[in-house]
């Protein structure tokens, strides 16, 4: 029971961080479209004529522990042509976050077997197996669905050795989270 609770407002508290996280982004999102419309215009129109640079740097940044958060990206796609490129573009953003979470897995597989790995975790990597067999689902999910880096969970499931299977099912609420987000995104635009 204790262990369930722990889950629960380990969940709940991610949900809001996630909560609050979106809002500043769709806050600043709509300042800057309405208070610095010629600004932001311009910034689009350049980003629009780059998108090969545009899903590199998204690649790059959930390959690296998300840095940059995938609502930015959301938001260019907004102004890639009508709804039709924006579904597109969401779908293209959350397969490559997806698969940057599969790489993620096998980077962390990869590395626990270098010396490096074994000198960095003798004491904690026996601990690190436990919880990541004991919580490692619900880990995933936290981490697909909230802004806690969801590649860096993927290398420590990976790292741990969680049941690909099961990581694959699980990582399965990423793309739950991109199409809900994309929603919201696409909603606050028409404000």
């Amino acid at each position: 029971m204790r262990i369930q609770n722990s889950k629960y407002r380990y969940l709940l508290s991610n949900l809001g961080k996630g909560l609050i996280w979106l809002v500043l982004i769709l806050a600043l999102f709509l300042i800057a479209k309405y208070y610095f419309q010629s600004g932001y215009d311009t910034v689009m129109q350049h980003l629009s004529d780059k998108p090969l640079l545009v899903f590199s740097a998204f690649t790059l940044s959930e390959v690296l522990f998300g840095i940059i958060p995938p609502e930015l990206f959301m938001i260019w796609s907004l102004h890639q042509g009508g709804v039709i490129h924006y579904i597109l573009f969401t779908i293209l953003l959350a397969g490559i976050s997806y698969t940057a979470g599969i790489i993620g897995y096998f980077f962390g597989r990869f590395f626990s077997t270098t010396p490096l790995y074994n000198k960095l975790l003798t004491k904690a990597g026996p601990q690190l197996k436990r919880q990541v067999k004991r919580f490692g689902g619900f880990m995933i999910v936290i981490a697909a669905a909230t802004p806690v880096p969801y590649s860096a969970i993927c290398m420590i499931v990976g790292a741990a050795h969680f049941k690909l299977s099961h990581f694959l099912l699980f990582g399965i609420s990423r793309l739950l989270r991109f199409g809900v987000y994309a929603y919201v995104v696409w909603q606050v635009d028409k404000i």
